[in-house]
């Protein structure tokens, strides 16, 4: 009896495991198209700001879940760090770059997902920010999207005069300023005019912003 219910758990996860195997999909990509972006990091005006990349869903706009990562060139193997927000993140290295081994990312099946480069703040806030903390984005977004728009982008891109503050997607709510006044959080985001809030202010906010973007006085999100 006990050898017969020792064979029928191997089987059900045997079968587990296969059936979770047909439910992912491997993303590949060349070190190089990687590093072609994210080298903008390692530059030094703008230390609160850097590139990350997403794979974000075609249908929905949600970040797609990575559930693992490595690189591999013949025999050498390296598997990747996927950290909470599922951002793709690789070691930037000028021998890996001439190396230029496969990187792979496995996602769920049955979904499509495009890469996204998106500009974002190097920290968390927690549920405090002060406008001067927010303010000192700014200019060092400007700096990293002119720096990605080539020197001519300043002709034709605005200025970054407030940022995003992206939660989960199904979250509301409203951030709280000093003054009084309130800003919404809808769909998972609030977009906040820093140069409009007054000296001083802080910011309370019902969670932890999970990422913190540009906004452009021209741009809807």
């Amino acid at each position: 009896m006990a050898k017969n219910t020792f064979l029928l758990a191997a089987c059900a996860a045997a079968l587990l495991s296969a059936s979770t195997q047909t439910l992912a999909q491997n993303i590949e990509m060349r070190y190089s198209n990687l590093f072609g972006k994210l080298k903008h990091n390692v530059e030094s005006s703008h230390p609160d700001v850097k590139i990350a990349l997403y794979l974000i869903e075609q249908q929905t706009g949600k970040t797609c879940v990575v559930h693992k990562g490595w690189m591999q060139k013949e025999e050498h193997y390296e598997e990747l760090v996927i950290p909470a927000d599922n951002a793709l993140v690789i070691p930037l290295d000028n021998n890996l770059r001439q190396a230029n081994p496969d990187v792979t990312f496995v996602i769920d099946d049955d979904i499509v997902c495009d890469l996204s480069m998106q500009v974002i703040a190097t920290h968390s806030f927690g549920k405090s920010v002060t406008k001067a903390e927010l303010a000192g984005l700014l200019p060092q977004m400007d700096t990293m999207l002119s720096d990605l728009g080539g020197m001519f982008s300043s002709w034709f891109m605005p200025e970054v005069s407030g940022v995003v503050m992206h939660f989960e997607q199904t979250q509301s709510g409203l951030i709280e300023v000093s003054d009084k006044s309130t800003i919404a959080i809808q769909d998972g985001k609030a977009v906040v005019h820093v140069k409009d809030l007054p000296e001083n202010a802080v910011l309370t906010l019902p969670y932890p912003a999970d990422k913190v973007t540009p906004w452009l006085a021209k741009s809807s999100s």
